[in-house]
């Protein structure tokens, strides 16, 4: 008669054994992250990967709005304020090894003032840890990630309190100047004076935005996020470097725009060019 519940008992546990880590949930260890911040920044955090053994990444300029928890192949966030909770989506993120970075945006909905953060996997919440929303929106830089500057070269910044931003894309305003100027037969140098005039006016329709000012003996450019991330420094926006640039050095600061307008330009970096 025992042998059944043996063999029963036996199966129970072999399956217990090969399902995914994933599938029972585990409470995560939320090691670092600001500890103040505006509402409708982004903010970067680290905590335990959950699934170490499976790397996992992702990259996003916009942020999630969660109305209620809901299952997700990353944690979510669920943040509490005056008796109300807000969940929220992961942005940007990495794991690899024993941590993960990732990036969220503090809803829009908080007011000054303390709140608490979970970082929930499946539906198993961290231990709370409190933060402080502040109103004045502050931000900085703190370098660049990879080579120095280069003439219409790719580049990528690393900071704080970048806000949430849609990609103004590059196709209709090509496609226009095409018909206009014929873009295509200009001089590289030339083809992104256009470009970035052109795409100057769409840049400033947008609510929020990320606009990196460039100066170097006398002369300044304003280019526009072409793409965002997450490195272990910080935040991440990628940048096409403007023609001109000579080698040396040069300064960059960040203007910050929200609700149509900029509400906060960065304290200015020197960075090397080549």
């Amino acid at each position: 008669m025992k042998r059944p519940i043996y063999f029963f008992l036996a199966l129970f546990l072999l399956c217990c054994s090969t399902l995914q880590p994933s599938a029972f949930g585990k409470r995560l260890k939320l090691y670092s992250f600001p500890k103040t911040v505006a509402a409708g920044q982004l903010v970067f955090i680290t905590f335990e990967n959950p699934l170490p053994e499976t790397p996992f990444s992702q990259s996003k300029c916009t942020a999630d709005r969660l109305v209620s928890w809901v299952k997700s192949d990353i944690p979510i966030l669920r943040i509490e304020q005056n008796g109300q909770q807000v969940w929220t989506s992961l942005g940007s993120y990495n794991s690899n090894g024993d941590t993960s970075i990732a990036s969220f945006m503090a809803p829009t909905t908080l007011t000054p003032g303390d709140a608490l953060i979970y970082i929930v996997n499946e539906r198993d919440a961290s231990v709370p840890r409190t933060f402080k929303v502040i109103a004045e929106v502050q931000a900085k830089l703190t370098g660049l990630f990879g080579p120095p500057l280069t003439s219409l070269h790719a580049f990528r910044i690393l900071g704080e309190g970048f806000v949430p931003t849609d990609i103004v894309s590059k196709e209709a305003a090509w496609e226009e100047l095409e018909h206009n100027v014929t873009i295509s037969k200009l001089a590289p140098d030339d083809q992104w004076v256009r470009m970035n005039k052109r795409m100057a006016n769409d840049w400033d329709k947008l609510a929020e935005g990320n606009f990196l000012y460039i100066e170097q003996n006398g002369n300044s450019w304003r280019t526009f996020v072409e793409g965002c991330g997450i490195e272990r420094g910080g935040l991440a926006l990628d940048f096409t470097a403007p023609p001109g640039l000579k080698p040396g050095t040069a300064t960059i600061s960040l203007g910050i725009r929200m609700d149509k307008k900029e509400v906060v330009k960065t304290a200015p970096i020197t960075v090397n060019v080549q």
